[in-house]
């Protein structure tokens, strides 16, 4: 019976058999988290987004008066328009601020990468 079992160690061909199999296992282990990164990029992305968006937009909630040294008012479309490059990565914000009735003033944030928004953001203020 003890020449049936060879507990000496292992031969070339188990070897081979169980990297095989590992091979079959790990390999969509690996795609899965090559795409979980992926997805965590983007979502992280997306956060930084809107957070920069939320930032402008507190920015001007913020402020008593609007700033002309900043904002530039454009007469065709009768708003305040401030336009900053560079916000992140390879985008920038453009900014409107839309007087209305009574004090109360629309603003309108836009995130753009290459002319695509990513994200808006909207609301309003009531500047005396």
């Amino acid at each position: 019976m003890k020449e049936l079992f060879n507990n000496k160690g292992l031969t070339l061909v188990e070897i081979i058999m169980t990297l095989a199999i590992l091979g079959v296992v790990i390999c969509p282990l690996m795609n899965l988290l090559v795409m979980s990164q992926k997805i965590n990029s983007e979502g992280e992305k997306e956060y930084r987004v809107i957070q920069t968006a939320q930032y402008f937009m507190e920015e001007i909630r913020a402020m008593d008066e609007i700033d002309t040294g900043v904002f530039v008012y454009n007469g065709e479309e009768m708003c305040y328009e401030r336009i900053v490059l560079e916000v992140l990565d390879d985008c920038r914000a453009e900014i409107k601020i839309t007087p209305g009735s009574y004090g109360l003033h629309y603003i309108e944030v836009n995130i753009l990468n290459d002319r695509e928004e990513i994200t808006s953001l909207t609301g309003s203020i009531v500047i005396d």
